[in-house]
């Protein structure tokens, strides 16, 4: 029971992102570092022949139609702490992730699940676009991880994020349809015995109201005649877009490679960019437009099926002093009347606060990943879990000033009230029932998941090199 309580809190701790998260904002740490250390291995993982059965040196295991080598487990710990990640795993527990994985992924092509081009391309192109904006140019992504070309990069892109796909959709079929019953998660947690029950850290429920300080008209009309001048040098003048986008740009990530960016119509780009990039034909330019980052024009430059490679000016509206300090005291002089009880934080809120995400709902702030109202404060960004710090419940902070999240180059004021503050304590069920449900739940998915892994192997060859034999795994690989 404690292992399994303790796997179900791993879970719960990151989401179980990897059975149920497939969308490509969501990508945890985790699965970077495993598409980074399967590229930058020399021989990586090689489909074989189906029903080959053999072993040669420098094999670690063989999983179904799956090799993996030796030197991958070398490679893939030397990767992560490259990265910067604290490799607390032993190679007999990266070998054992690895043959989970590759035995997901074999047994999703038994059963027909099938990934289409356009997902596997998708992901590996935003993984290219990522590293691009890092690294500057195709040459040097591909001289980092040991290509000789871009394409060979892309190409070995496109076969691990379909491994991963592959595995990660194997055990959503297997744990989709299960859920849990009251009674249930009241055993799961009788179960737990008292003096191993977890600790919750520190929660807040809390409300905001934001103001974020606004350019003037005159500064927004700067910057589209500026933009409108751009186009009109290329159109008319025959200047290089790139060679614009990387002289007067602001988007920091894409002007050292002349604006471009490399898109499909599923990744997570804000509406009207992706509209814009998918409604022009190849070479045209699109008018200023705006989104929440500022004012762009566009110009598509290459269309390859499903794939657009655009480029694009951002510009940002100068903010002078005089419109910070108009915002600060817009919400300065709110704050006086809520202190005062001349109005509810939440219909404050919901008259001035400039985040449409929470302003309708009265600044209730809501977990994006869990859809909880409560949050650990250790969890929280600095600046606000030390304003949180010595505020209680039914306080209202002072004025505190942030980047905004979305947009670092953005000043934004906030205020915070506090519905709700609940000091760390020992996991109690009436008051952690969601948080009990939830590992429970885990926990359950968990079972399902080794019970179809114990079946399973008893049909899948898997075979494991003589240096992993003594390992203590979770499971009778070696059978």
């Amino acid at each position: 029971m404690n292992k399994i309580f303790m796997m179900a809190a791993m879970l719960f701790a990151c989401g179980f992102a990897s059975a149920q998260n497939t969308d490509t904002e969501a990508e945890d740490q985790k699965v970077k570092n495993e598409v980074i250390a399967s590229l930058i291995k020399k021989d990586t993982i090689k489909p074989q022949i189906q029903n080959t059965r053999f072993m040669i040196d420098g094999v670690a295991s063989v999983v179904g139609d799956y090799v993996v080598l030796d030197s991958d487990i070398t490679k893939q710990v030397e990767t992560m702490k490259r990265g910067g990640n604290d490799v607390q795993l032993s190679k007999c527990e990266l070998i054992e992730s690895i043959i989970q994985e590759k035995m997901y992924a074999h047994h999703a092509i038994q059963d027909s699940i099938t990934i289409s081009d356009a997902e596997v391309e998708g992901r590996t192109e935003q993984l290219l676009s990522q590293w691009k904006a890092e690294l500057g140019t195709d040459e040097a992504i591909a001289r980092l991880y040991r290509r000789e070309s871009i394409q060979q990069v892309r190409d070995e892109l496109n076969q691990i994020n379909r491994d991963l796909l592959l595995s990660q959709r194997m055990q959503q079929r297997l744990t989709e349809e299960i859920e849990i019953t009251p009674e249930e998660v009241r055993q799961f947690f009788s179960e737990i015995p008292e003096n191993e029950r977890p600790l919750f850290n520190t929660e807040v429920e809390m409300s905001q109201i934001i103001v974020v300080p606004e350019p003037t008209e005159q500064a927004i009309n700067d910057v589209i005649e500026r933009l409108r001048g751009y186009r009109k040098d290329v159109l008319e003048n025959g200047s290089n877009f790139a060679a614009l986008a990387t002289l007067h740009s602001d988007d920091i990530a894409t002007e050292r490679q002349g604006g471009i960016l490399t898109m499909r119509r599923n990744d997570p780009f804000v509406k009207e960019f992706k509209d814009l990039a998918f409604s022009l034909q190849e070479g045209e330019i699109s008018e200023p437009f705006e989104t929440q980052f500022g004012w762009h024009i566009l110009m598509v430059d290459k269309v390859r099926g499903q794939v657009r490679d655009v480029r694009h000016i951002l510009l940002k509206p100068f903010i002078s002093t005089a419109q910070t300090n108009k915002a600060r005291k817009k919400l300065d002089e709110m704050r006086d009347k809520i202190i005062m009880g001349e109005i509810e934080f939440a219909e404050a809120a919901k008259q001035i606060s400039d985040e449409e995400e929470t302003a309708q709902n009265g600044g209730k702030f809501i977990n994006p990943r869990t859809g909880d109202v409560r949050l650990e404060v250790d969890k929280l960004p600095s600046e606000l879990a030390s304003q949180l710090q010595f505020l209680e419940k039914g306080d209202v902070s002072g004025i505190f000033q942030e980047r905004d999240p979305r947009d670092s180059d953005k000043t934004i004021f906030k205020i915070i009230y506090v519905e709700d503050k609940i000091k760390d304590h020992i996991a109690d069920y009436q008051l952690d029932y969601l948080k009990i449900k939830n590992l429970a739940l885990n926990a359950k998915k968990i079972e399902a998941i080794q019970k179809w892994r114990n079946e399973k192997l008893k049909d899948t060859y898997i075979k494991i090199g003589p240096d992993f034999k003594d390992c203590d795994f979770t499971s009778n690989w070696t059978k």
